[in-house]
């Protein structure tokens, strides 16, 4: 996994909303993404699937009923094994991002990062 990968969206990355953009940033997104490649020993070629499949549903490009058949197909795997990363993906990924989400919008602390910061 590459460092900051939601990130590397550029446009679509910036059109989220500051708060959101904050939560992800915090969130330690690519060692849970790492971690999910490694306890599923994922090929380099699933583990960018992976990668891109969570960044569309991230962006809400794919619904959550969605997901386990995307994995199915895009990454050949079995609907077992697809299950089980999405498991890891609500546990590694999605609730550190909505706990970091809720905590800055119950602060009202948001700072706006851009490329020249950051």
């Amino acid at each position: 996994m590459t460092a900051n990968s939601i990130e590397r969206q550029g446009n679509k990355f910036n059109g989220l909303p500051p708060d959101f953009q904050q939560a992800i940033r915090t969130s330690d997104y690519d060692l849970g993404l790492e971690t999910i490649t490694k306890k599923h020993k994922l090929h380099i070629d699933q583990s960018a699937v992976l990668e891109d499949l969570l960044a569309r549903f991230i962006f809400g490009e794919i619904e959550s009923s969605n997901l386990i058949s995307e994995m199915e197909s895009k990454m050949n795997l079995s609907k077992d094994a697809a299950v089980e990363i999405v498991k890891d993906i609500d546990i590694l990924v999605i609730v550190p991002i909505r706990e970091n989400l809720q905590k800055i919008q119950s602060s009202g602390d948001v700072e706006i990062k851009t490329e020249a910061n950051i």
